[in-house]
């Protein structure tokens, strides 16, 4: 007897807070309306002085959206080759000469 009457007062607070009881907006399990940062141009792109941000995989994936001619695999990877990377190895800081 002595247990069930410890485990009903260890269950009390979560009785008494229920499940989904609140007034809250927000729900579990159902998307929330987070918007989409919008695709950015190769120019905007070039411009960008974050190096960090530049080449985030967020950033390279609204670069890509904005140009349909890279929807496609084969033309993503070419243009990585051919824009992105030489433009990463110009842009990355050079170690210290010793």
């Amino acid at each position: 007897m002595f247990r069930v009457v410890c485990v009903l007062l260890l269950l009390w607070p979560v009785l008494l807070t229920g499940c989904g009881g609140s007034d809250s907006d927000v729900q579990i399990g159902v998307p929330s309306d987070v918007s989409t940062p919008p695709p950015i141009s190769l120019d905007e792109w070039n411009q960008m002085t974050d190096i960090n941000q530049k080449y985030d995989v967020d950033t390279l994936e609204r670069l890509r959206a904005s140009d349909p001619e890279l929807e496609s695999e084969n033309a993503w990877n070419q243009f990585m080759k051919e824009v992105v990377m030489p433009k990463m190895k110009e842009e990355q800081p050079r170690p210290p000469q010793q």
